[in-house]
């Protein structure tokens, strides 16, 4: 009989990371500027953060609605700017703009890892 490996609950960094990926395929060839890139992790870091502790680890069901969040803010960001450049202002909209997003856990509108 083998024993079940006892895996790590997520942390914060590897939603982030995982997060990071999909916005990143929104925006597709767009690059983000650091001061937009410092928006996005300083709020879902510490939107993520709350949502673990609040709800315990979830992770591994609120993925499957999170993710193409993730992507969609990606790409409303993009379609934000004209240039090859997401600057803060654009990441500030395309964050409100995601959330009402049915697909943030908790209540649409309210947040949970999308809460700004």
């Amino acid at each position: 009989m083998t024993k079940k490996k006892k895996t790590e609950p997520p942390s914060v960094e590897s939603i982030m990371k995982e997060c990071e990926k999909e916005v990143r395929k929104g925006l597709r060839k767009k690059k983000v500027s650091k001061a937009a890139l410092d928006y996005w992790t300083d709020i879902y870091t510490a939107s993520i953060d709350r949502q673990l502790k609040a709800k315990g680890d979830t992770w591994s069901k609120d993925r499957v609605r999170v993710l193409p969040v993730a992507r969609k803010l990606g790409k409303v960001a993009a379609a934000l700017t004209s240039k090859g450049m997401v600057l803060k202002w654009a990441a500030e909209a395309a964050a409100v703009a995601v959330r009402s997003d049915p697909g943030c856990p908790v209540d649409p509108g309210t947040g949970g890892y999308c809460e700004a």
